[in-house]
């Protein structure tokens, strides 16, 4: 039928049929373009929470690398608004495993061995830990009595291992033979080693977990000591935090036996040379960190 015969109902009917389709893809297009915009909406706020939260962290920074500032003032705590904070913990690589030691101390290997049994790692499978640690990062091909060196990596369908070097990053740690076993069993591991250091102990900073497993003792053996170190106030990180001066006085405070002490004393330090400072910064909800570990010839900065 012409269109020109159709009734003035059937055109009013196809006409009405045309405006509903453009309503709906102009309502499909304004869904469209309202959740684009939504979507750079909410980038530019996670960007300007970004940008906030780097800028505290720099401020800081800034604040922490103030030689009159030590462990405990109150300026490293700064809450600038309901959703805007900062916060900085100072400490030492002292606190840590200086597991790239191992292979040149027998002392150092002692520790690390008696930290993991202290863990819950059966003592075999500790002490080859311990051995597969050094033979990793020693030059040479010749095992230690429970290590592990090529022979056995290749066994272990693994024949590029061991590197012979000392480790550049802790993932690396988990190449080892054995060190599934401790990443099983603590899987914070890695907040207990450092990659710098002198192996030193500081014994402003180590943890109650540390001084038991470098000493050999219980916890009560070390508790006087710790509950010295934190002052008054029972909280690490404050000004009344107590500052030894030798370590005849440390050696006063810990009930342990002569010989564990003796055996231990050549590892403990009242300054440590590397200092690590960790900034915490909140903006928004945004959390973001940064840690920078600095002594004698080294400057690492770690962000996240």
């Amino acid at each position: 039928m012409s269109p020109f015969l159709r009734s003035p109902v059937t055109r009013r009917g196809s006409a009405l049929l045309l405006v509903l389709w453009a309503i709906m893809l102009m309502g499909f297009a304004v869904i469209g373009l309202v959740k684009h915009l939504s979507r750079g909406l909410d980038e530019s706020i996670a960007a300007e929470k970004d940008f906030r939260a780097r800028l505290l962290l720099e401020s800081a920074r800034t604040v922490a690398a103030h030689p009159a500032i030590l462990r405990g003032d109150p300026l490293l705590r700064q809450e600038l608004s309901p959703v805007r904070s900062w916060e900085v913990t100072l400490s030492t690589e002292g606190c840590r495993l200086a597991v790239n030691q191992l292979a040149s101390s027998r002392l150092q290997r002692r520790f690390a061995r008696q930290l993991f049994e202290n863990w819950g790692i059966d003592p075999r499978e500790a002490l080859a830990l311990v051995d597969s640690l050094a033979d990793w990062i020693d030059p040479d091909s010749n095992p230690l009595p429970q290590g592990a060196e090529r022979e056995i990596y290749t066994a272990l369908e693994r024949p590029d291992f061991p590197y012979n070097k000392p480790f550049a990053s802790l993932d690396d740690i988990l190449l080892v033979r054995g060190a599934d076993v401790m990443d099983r069993q603590r899987p914070d591991w890695r907040d207990f080693f450092t990659l710098y250091g002198d192996g030193t102990i500081d014994v402003h900073t180590a943890s109650s977990v540390m001084l038991e497993a470098l000493l050999d003792v219980t916890p009560s053996e070390v508790s006087r000591l710790v509950r010295e170190r934190l002052g008054p106030d029972g909280q690490p990180g404050t000004e009344d935090d107590r500052r030894f001066t030798s370590l005849t006085e440390v050696r006063s405070l810990l009930d342990v036996p002569e010989m564990n002490y003796r055996r231990a004393s050549g590892l403990l330090t009242l300054a440590h040379p590397i200092r690590r400072t960790e900034c915490l910064a909140h903006a928004g909800g945004l959390e973001r960190r940064l840690t920078l570990i600095e002594g004698p010839g080294l400057k690492i900065i770690q962000r996240d």
